[in-house]
């Protein structure tokens, strides 16, 4: 990495990934803990990237209540990454996320941070059918994505998208869930939602237009 995308990447953390990163991972630990009934469990992550943080961060926060939480994480990686991935620690396994149908593993909880959006919400068919496999393999999804509620407020959510993920290969897509959209989507699959949190803000409150808790969402689906 050179030293202007170190520094880049520096930046962007400090005024937006580590406190959004925080307050998701934090969230998503609360559910777990309040949605379990043993010490030990299992946690499919899907799409979770070459920086799987969310849930080693949900991990790190877990532990210090003696929960252990073993993680696969799927995405559309290449041989070298997955095997550099799969060195980062012995709770953590990667694979490529076409192996997925084929796996017998099943999971106390399925993680979709910042996925279904990136891939591309009009693209009903392979959102439905990838949820479908997701939850015949998990008792529990949880879902963080964006809501948008008209033109100003999708490019505002564009955005923040594009400088979270700048200087990497993720594109920006061009348009979010609405409410109904999204309702309606879970609605046709039979998944009910048991939890949901809307009051999160993500980040500082010099960002007045960004940090709107009505753009974020998490969802516990069962």
């Amino acid at each position: 990495m050179t030293i202007k995308k170190r520094k880049f990447k520096y930046l962007r953390d400090l005024l937006v990934r580590g406190r959004y990163e925080q307050t998701l991972s934090l969230s998503i630990a609360k559910i777990i803990e309040d949605n379990i009934t043993g010490n030990n469990i299992k946690i499919l992550d899907y799409g979770s990237g070459i920086e799987p943080t969310i849930t080693q961060m949900v991990r790190d926060h877990l532990s210090k209540i003696s929960v252990n939480i073993v993680s696969h994480g799927y995405d559309l990686y290449d041989n070298n990454q997955i095997k550099k991935l799969n060195n980062i620690s012995k709770n953590e396994y990667y694979f490529k996320s076409s192996e997925l149908n084929s796996s017998n593993e099943f999971y106390d909880f399925a993680i979709l941070s910042d996925v279904l959006h990136h891939m591309n919400i009009e693209n009903e068919e392979l959102i439905k059918s990838t949820l479908k496999s997701i939850k015949s393999k998990s008792r529990y999804i949880i879902v963080k994505d964006h809501f948008q509620y008209g033109f100003f407020s999708n490019q505002i959510i564009r955005f923040m998208d594009f400088f979270g993920n700048l200087n990497s290969n993720i594109k920006t897509p061009k348009k979010y869930y609405s409410t109904k959209q999204f309702n309606s989507l879970i609605g046709s699959l039979d998944l009910n939602v048991k939890y949901k949190v809307l009051n999160n803000r993500y980040h500082p409150k010099i960002f007045i237009f960004f940090n709107n808790p009505k753009y974020h969402f998490i969802y516990l689906l069962e």
